[in-house]
């Protein structure tokens, strides 16, 4: 019984400064660089691919610029957003940290109406620009100190069609998108 109590007490003195060093920190003055997307491939193929740079402006709050673009096969479709961003992580003693953000962005949609289909973004012809809105919530994992992998799930809504239709409804353009990627964080 003693040796058992000896070799716990021995590989929780080992271990204790490994679990301390694994508690994320995500001071003020900490730059965040990210890129996270989605794809579907094969026959009528998508993908988002998301930007962001952002510094800690108080210890795990966010702020920063973002860019995305979406392209799809369907009606030849291409769409972006460029704007700003806000994010709070839940910093805790694990490497999960979950978070919220909230982003507003200027968008597009451009497709082509003779080649890409029957798309009907309204009577503007054949782009469109609006104000939108992104609310965001997921998770961090920190794989070290300085990169963490991410998922995320997203709701956009726009003032006016900026997103193409995702084929499952009859409508051709949207003013809304709800979106789940996949992506790496990097932190210096």
């Amino acid at each position: 019984m003693k040796k058992n109590a000896l070799s716990l007490l021995v590989a929780l003195s080992v271990l204790a400064p490994v679990a301390a060093q694994a508690a994320v920190q995500l001071p003020a003055g900490t730059q965040e660089i990210g890129v996270q997307g989605n794809a579907k491939l094969g026959s009528g193929w998508h993908a988002d691919l998301n930007g962001t740079y952002g510094t800690f402006v108080k210890d795990n709050w966010e702020v920063g610029g973002t860019a995305t673009v979406r392209a799809q096969d369907k009606d030849d479709a291409i769409s972006a957003q460029l704007g700003a961003f806000t994010e709070y992580n839940f910093v805790n003693s694990t490497n999960w940290v979950p978070y919220v953000g909230a982003a507003a962005e200027l968008g597009a949609l451009s497709y082509d109406n003779k080649n890409g289909g029957d798309i009907d973004a309204g009577d503007k012809g054949d782009n469109n620009w609006a104000l939108n809105v992104k609310l965001a919530a997921g998770v961090k994992y920190f794989i070290n100190p300085n990169v963490a992998i991410t998922s995320e799930v997203n709701y956009n809504i726009a003032t006016d069609d900026i997103f193409s239709s995702d084929g499952y409804s009859s409508q051709k353009a949207k003013d809304s998108l709800t979106n789940i990627v996949f992506g790496t964080r990097f932190y210096f």
